[in-house]
């Protein structure tokens, strides 16, 4: 007798593909929206050569709508995404769309040896990139030993 498995988390994915399919739509790509009716662009965080560096991703946001503020380590940028006329829905066919319109806030708690001072924003193609140095006073220094050399300690020996 050939025993197998019975895996219940597969007969749920399965289900939940199915349920996908009837309803014409993928539910787990939606944009995520909070409570209270903002949506989270999608963003990374890596440190790179003495600095930490975020990326945004805002596809059809203006960059004049977006403010970023850096108030000690925490790191907060907000805005909002315009519905445009191509994005309105003609009364006479109905229309289906996966972009999220209204306003977004993302907020990141970097390192406390950040200078925030001289913190850089572009953006481009759609993408928000900020760059944020680490302190000076922060940075990993070499330190040299002060006191007599194996050299000079040789040479009184056999003096």
């Amino acid at each position: 007798m050939l025993t197998t498995r019975w895996n219940p988390f597969e007969d749920l994915f399965t289900l939940h593909r199915d349920m996908d399919r009837v309803f014409g739509r993928q539910w787990s790509e939606h944009t995520p929206r909070s409570a209270n009716g903002t949506w989270a662009p999608q963003s990374e965080v890596a440190p790179v050569e003495n600095a930490w560096q975020l990326r945004v991703a805002l596809p059809g946001v203006d960059p004049s709508e977006v403010q970023i503020t850096l108030h000690g380590n925490t790191l907060r940028i907000s805005g909002e995404r315009q519905a445009t006329d191509a994005g309105q829905p003609d009364s006479s066919y109905s229309s289906y769309s996966e972009l999220t319109y209204g306003p977004f806030e993302r907020t990141f708690t970097l390192p406390s040896n950040v200078d925030g001072d001289k913190a850089e924003a572009s953006f481009r193609h759609g993408m928000l990139c900020l760059t944020v140095p680490v302190a000076e006073g922060a940075k990993p220094r070499r330190i040299a030993i002060s006191g007599a050399s194996l050299a000079d300690i040789e040479m009184k020996k056999s003096a």
